[in-house]
């Protein structure tokens, strides 16, 4: 199977001697210094009344954590500027550093949008390391969190969110905010209830498709042939979708539909064969 698909997504620390400190738990990752830079605020307008802020880890949040630096994850904060209100997709490594981004913005925090349930997205153990996220935000916020149903207890198990703060949600589903409706999109393949969020003209892929690669198919829940039809899924949408993926790992931190269709190589495949092969080659 194909290093990019079978290594990076959902976590590229490598063997490197960070993360083998962190996995001895050395390395104390949700302790260290971590605040929002002031200088990077990168607002991307989808239309009238929608904004995308995506913020990096290591960079725009969680600075000096080696292990967010390194996993480079994104976090999106979205707002609807006539009602001044946002959610925040997959927000885990610095909380109080996400939510004082919050607070700069002057915007009131409704909920979060977990794309999957992976602790590098949602919070959790990993190894030696505990991982800040969803539960520790809604203890501070009290706010629901939206995830497809399939990833939901997943998400109990990795934060500690009981049922009364989780909305399970399926394809289609809306979720209002202010005068703005987003919508999930059901995308399995990296977990069984990854999903994506239709934000305007935009899409918010999590760890379903990255720039120039999609998600990891050989971990516990993955399934080869779902990813397939998900990138399919994807793929379908207008070709100047703005992709906005779940980590840096590409040369972009943004792309588009029509863009990744042309350069990807997951997004290559015409049928499941062909998909096969390519996970396959060496």
């Amino acid at each position: 199977m194909r290093s990019s698909v079978r290594r990076r997504p959902c976590g590229r620390f490598g063997s490197g001697p960070s993360f083998a400190l962190a996995a001895a738990g050395l390395l104390t990752l949700a302790g260290l210094a971590c605040r929002p830079s002031q200088g990077q605020t990168g607002v991307h307008k989808e239309n009238a009344m929608l904004e995308i802020h995506p913020l990096l880890a290591g960079r725009d949040f969680a600075l000096g954590n080696t292990g967010a630096r390194q996993m480079a994850n994104f976090v999106y904060l979205v707002a609807e500027r006539t009602s001044g209100l946002c959610v925040l997709v997959d927000p885990a490594w610095d909380i109080e550093g996400l939510l004082e981004r919050v607070d700069m913005e002057k915007l009131t925090l409704v909920g979060v949008v977990a794309t999957h349930c992976h602790w590098d997205h949602v919070g959790g153990r990993f190894g030696g390391m505990q991982v800040e996220g969803v539960g520790k935000l809604v203890q501070l916020k009290k706010v629901p969190v939206w995830v497809n149903a399939l990833d939901a207890e997943r998400v109990k198990a990795n934060t500690g969110v009981g049922d009364e703060s989780l909305r399970r949600v399926k394809d289609g589903d809306v979720l209002e905010l202010g005068g703005a409706k987003l919508t999930f999109v059901h995308t399995p393949g990296h977990t069984p209830g990854s999903q994506c969020l239709r934000v305007g003209e935009a899409v918010i892929t999590g760890d379903t498709l990255f720039v120039g690669e999609c998600g990891r198919v050989d971990l516990p829940g993955s399934d080869p042939e779902a990813m397939f039809a998900s990138l399919g899924k994807l793929a379908a949408l207008p070709e100047a979708t703005v992709v906005y993926p779940g980590h840096h790992y590409g040369k972009t931190e943004r792309s588009t539909i029509g863009e990744q269709k042309r350069t990807s190589p997951a997004l290559k495949p015409q049928s499941l064969d062909e998909w096969q092969a390519w996970l396959a080659a060496p």
